[in-house]
């Protein structure tokens, strides 16, 4: 039976940029953790009784690279921008403040959808900063590679931080 916080993931996945649907158990749980803040894993570890929740760190550390290169792919391919300025194009998409900004833009809602701990809750709302809020991102891209390819997660990309 999923839980509510597995609902909510399948109704944001299903909603665009991504528009995923049909997900199987285990890829249904590959995205969970994406959406999940090293926060919460952490006071998962004091419930009753103790789980064990992985956070989107390790998908993060994969997710940044993809985002980097696909930054890179298309700068390469579909612009005539020289060495040096190639890096700067780079590195103002992939910064945190600009990726956050994007998704913000984009009308993405992670800040509602990640699971935080208590720490980053204040009353009802959560209080998700902007490198929480790329880190996850970056985490769903890594999800979305390794669910569906580099093909969707370039497209992913395309969709958010490079329209």
């Amino acid at each position: 039976m999923e839980t509510n916080f597995e609902k909510d993931v399948r109704e944001f996945l299903a909603k665009e940029p991504f528009g995923f649907r049909k997900l199987s158990e285990k890829e249904l749980s590959l995205f969970c953790t994406a959406l999940t803040h090293d926060s919460f894993t952490n006071e998962a570890l004091d419930m009753d009784p103790p789980r064990i929740v992985p956070s989107y760190e390790r998908l993060e550390f994969l997710g940044d690279s993809i985002l980097e290169f696909l930054v890179c792919e298309h700068v390469y391919k579909d612009t005539d921008i020289s060495e040096g300025p190639m890096t700067d194009y780079k590195q103002d998409k992939v910064a945190n403040h600009m990726l956050s900004q994007r998704i913000i833009d984009k009308g993405i809602s992670i800040d509602s959808i990640m699971r935080v701990g208590h720490g980053h809750i204040k009353g009802v709302e959560k209080s998700v900063v902007e490198n929480m809020r790329a880190d996850c991102f970056e985490a769903l891209i890594a999800a979305t590679y390794l669910v569906y390819g580099i093909d969707e997660a370039r497209r992913l990309v395309r969709d958010v931080v490079l329209d």
